[in-house]
């Protein structure tokens, strides 16, 4: 009998058909990209050697992290633009790229082969079935605690100690379980993945099942998509080169009304992504110069901070939520798994706006100056772009960007509401409590924001 995990991530046939999209691999050029083996080798090669070298820079180059190549290329264009860009429009498919997946993908032919935990056992947490699958939401929360917590983005010595840290669970991972278990269970980014792939607009997925021996064989999902944990191995692409590799157009978000078992895993990670972005991220400050929080000694301020910030979150959600489910008489674990979800756009906008686009904006020049020079190429670009044009995104993004992060999560909780209740009088009463939150926790970050 296939477990609940094997079951969660076989998309019904009519839904993995729907929708408008092209197929890709008629284009001679990126079928051979998608089909042959040795362009993905060639590729982690690359990017594999960037790590490194980006890693040995850190330690050696300059102290001022705007000016160190290690810094600039991890948190100056590796985490955002780059890879925040690709996981909101194209999900996981930057798992293709990744030089720890690489390492992983190697690593693991010397290991024990093991399986990892299943999924069958559940602990509940005030109620809530969680899995082992609720790693991916504890690891994310943990790797970026030391990045504005402990000041790793900030100081390059550090950053060494940090990605080797994680390189080294990655390969202790990878020599005793099977299929990429690092990527798929530990990595701080494949909760996040998981989440943010089904808000992006597009959609890269193989047109049938080929039944290859690929990573994802434990739980069934043999095909390529930008869905769940497929890690991008393109065994499917490159075993079975004459199946169709489309690029699939869909509405941001309807993957959360469609998904045949929601994982309540999933919306944890949902939940922490908001509570980071913006959450920890504007209040975190506030509750760090209260004197309970501001007498605690060296880090411990900032960490006590980021974990109230966490845990309010969650605490807040679950209150609005068993008000709403009470209220509208639906499931309370399945309101909690849908409705989580749909709090994710409110945390994706935001570290879009303000990292990617604000970051762009502000040193975007800069940081592409730095990166190219560090590669040895000569590249003189201006820093940022006008004061006048910053000032007016920063404008706009508390006037009107955050809202319009509220208006496409309320769009997908009322979804939810009318497809979880009989009535529209039903579903308004799931669907209010859920919007005040909304409303209300982006009106306050909104007012810190402009007060600043």
């Amino acid at each position: 009998m296939p477990t609940e995990e094997q079951r969660s991530n076989q998309t019904a046939p009519d839904q993995q058909d729907s929708g408008a999209g092209i197929t890709i691999t008629n284009n001679r050029v990126i079928r051979f990209l998608l089909t042959n083996k040795n362009v993905q080798h060639a590729v982690n090669l690359i990017t594999v050697a960037i790590f490194f070298y980006a890693i040995y820079r850190a330690a050696v180059g300059p102290t001022d992290s705007a000016t160190n190549f290690g810094n600039v290329a991890f948190f100056g264009f590796w985490w955002a633009p780059v890879m925040l860009l690709s996981l909101l429009f194209v999900g996981r498919i930057w798992c293709y790229f990744c030089p720890m997946g690489a390492i992983v993908r190697f690593t693991q032919r010397f290991g024990l082969q093991r399986h990892f935990p299943m999924y069958t056992r559940k602990w509940f947490v005030l109620g809530i079935p969680l899995s082992v699958l609720s790693l991916t939401a504890l690891s994310f929360a943990m790797a970026r605690w030391p990045m504005y917590k402990v000041g790793v983005a900030y100081s390059p010595r550090l950053i060494p100690v940090y990605w080797l840290t994680i390189l080294g669970v990655a390969v202790g991972v990878s020599l005793v379980y099977q299929r990429q278990a690092f990527c798929r269970y530990v990595c701080p980014a494949t909760g996040v993945m998981s989440v943010t792939s089904k808000f992006s607009p597009l959609e890269i997925a193989q047109n049938t099942e080929t039944g290859v021996q690929c990573a994802t064989l434990e739980y069934k999902s043999d095909f390529l998509s930008t869905d769940r944990r497929c890690t991008a191995c393109m065994k499917c692409t490159t075993e079975q080169p004459d199946e169709d590799v489309e690029l699939r157009f869909r509405w941001p978000g309807a993957k959360v009304l469609t998904e045949r078992i929601p994982l309540v895993d999933e919306a944890l990670v949902a939940l922490i992504i908001w509570a980071v972005f913006p959450i920890d991220h504007v209040l975190g400050g506030p509750v760090e110069e209260t004197t309970l929080v501001g007498s605690l000694p060296g880090f411990l301020a900032p960490t006590a901070a980021y974990a109230v910030s966490i845990i309010a979150t969650i605490l807040a959600f679950t209150a609005v939520n068993r008000l709403a489910s009470s209220w509208s008489g639906i499931d309370w674990t399945t309101s909690f798994t849908k409705f989580g979800l749909a709090y994710a756009p409110l945390g994706l906008m935001f570290t879009l706006g303000s990292h990617a686009i604000g970051g762009l904006l502000e040193s975007g020049g800069q940081t592409l100056n730095v990166f190219a020079r560090g590669l040895g190429i000569p590249l003189s670009l201006p820093a940022g772009a006008s004061p006048a044009i910053v000032s007016a995104w920063n404008d706009f993004f508390v006037t009107g960007w955050l809202w319009l992060a509220v208006l496409w999560s309320a769009v997908i909780a009322w979804q939810i509401a009318r497809t979880m209740t009989d009535t529209k009088k039903l579903a308004v009463k799931a669907f209010a409590p859920h919007f005040a939150l909304m409303v209300g926790s982006t009106y306050v970050v909104a007012t810190v924001l402009a007060s600043h």
